[in-house]
């Protein structure tokens, strides 16, 4: 399953059975591979947090720096987390307008992390408020930009930043995804990660290639093969949206058939195979390969299953364009084209096969 980062439906919950809780907890893991552990500091203080790492002292006073990509969970209710904090939280599901205000006071008052982490709750509300009541997108964008400016590498920058350019129009998205990777060191492959994928979904597919390449880059320097590979399926996607198939067949192939590409600990793997069988099938599918197009669709769809992501619907139907034009050299292929269309129907948006069968 995916790493779980602290998010505000878990600090809800933290609040409600945290009652003799006196102290800051965090999980986390320690080594790597078939040698990590999860570890969970229930007695400590958080002394400080940022982008890169979280740095805390447990009750016996040793002081321990944990990696921000090893983190697991932070709660810090009952412990650094102040009484006024935590009444906020608790206005929000009776009074979020009450909640907003309180929570705009505790962003200029107060320690420095309930500072930090009052200013990003009070965006995400502003931001739910602007889908019922637009005129409060400008006040969450604002919201945010305060974030970035105070905490450029703060905790919760990652987020901030990228709701923050999806709130935006395309070119200042683009800018402040830029801001995101020149903020720190720790954040320029997610950086890099994200502003590729904004120029992508712009149809930008040169500017997307090059962040894409500065994303693997820096995947590379941290020893980060998991986002490594992502950012490389990414770049191979986008060069076949730019008509070079071939090189980027070559490099799904390699990374789709590499069986050392298993990480136990956390989904990032599956994210990456579910992009890049996906893309593989646009590589095949666009040399008229269909056969191994169909192959490849099928597990993209898988991988985007197991992680719950958005792009199932679309493998299957691209699976389903491929059936279409086989089924004159086999049976089986009829009867193939014939369960997805049923899938397609049953399961999906009835524009996917709206769009499949004009193919």
């Amino acid at each position: 399953m995916p790493r779980i980062r602290i998010a505000f439906s878990l600090m809800l919950f933290a609040t409600l059975i945290a009652g003799t809780l006196h102290a800051d907890r965090i999980t986390y893991l320690s080594g790597t591979g078939a040698a990590a552990k999860l570890e969970v500091a229930d007695r400590a203080t958080i002394l400080a947090w940022s982008a890169g790492k979280v740095d805390f002292e447990t009750d016996t006073k040793q002081r321990i720096s944990v990696k921000y990509s090893e983190i697991i969970s932070v709660d810090r209710t009952g412990g650094t987390m102040s009484k006024e904090f935590s009444a906020a939280l608790d206005l929000i599901g009776s009074d979020q307008t009450a909640a907003i205000a309180e929570l705009a006071k505790l962003s200029e008052a107060g320690n420095a992390l309930d500072r930090e982490e009052a200013l990003y709750i009070r965006g995400q509300l502003l931001e739910a408020e602007s889908i019922a009541r637009p005129a409060a997108r400008a006040t969450a964008i604002s919201a945010y930009q305060t974030y970035v400016q105070r905490h450029k590498a703060g905790y919760f920058a990652r987020d901030v930043y990228t709701r923050l350019a999806r709130l935006q129009n395309e070119n200042d998205g683009r800018a402040t995804l830029r801001s995101l990777a020149g903020a720190d060191a720790s954040l320029r492959r997610y950086g890099n990660q994200k502003l590729g994928e904004h120029e992508a979904n712009f149809g930008k597919f040169p500017a997307a290639i090059t962040a894409f390449q500065a994303a693997a880059s820096a995947a590379k320097d941290d020893r980060d093969r998991n986002n490594e590979v992502l950012a490389q399926a990414w770049e191979a996607w986008c060069q076949i949206k730019t008509g070079n198939a071939a090189n980027a067949t070559t490099t799904l192939v390699a990374i789709t058939s590499d069986a050392k590409f298993d990480d136990p600990n956390s989904s990032d793997d599956e994210i990456a195979l579910a992009i890049a069988f996906n893309a593989l099938g646009d590589a095949y599918f666009a040399s008229g390969n269909y056969e191994k197009g169909y192959d490849a669709y099928v597990k993209g769809a898988y991988y985007a299953w197991w992680i719950g992501g958005t792009t199932e619907g679309q493998c299957i139907a691209r699976a389903y364009v491929c059936a279409k034009k086989l089924d004159g050299t086999d049976p089986k292929w009829r009867k193939r084209r014939d369960k997805l269309r049923t899938a397609l129907v049953l399961g999906f948006p009835a524009r996917l096969l709206q769009d499949a069968d004009k193919e």
